[in-house]
């Protein structure tokens, strides 16, 4: 398998629910994110101090 493939994609569509909240599934280390996958990450790094805030 020499094709990279996010690793949020991979685990949407070979998981099923309940294996995805398992942690037994979830490993730590060095993944790769496909652009959609990789700015949600992103922007959820960014904490809500970089929402914007209503008048």
């Amino acid at each position: 398998m020499d094709k990279r493939m996010c690793v949020d994609c991979w685990r949407r569509d070979n998981l099923t629910f309940v294996q995805r909240l398992d942690p037994a599934y979830i490993t730590p280390g060095p993944v790769h994110r496909c652009a959609m996958h990789a700015a949600i990450l992103d922007e959820l790094r960014k904490g809500p101090e970089s929402a914007p805030r209503a008048a």
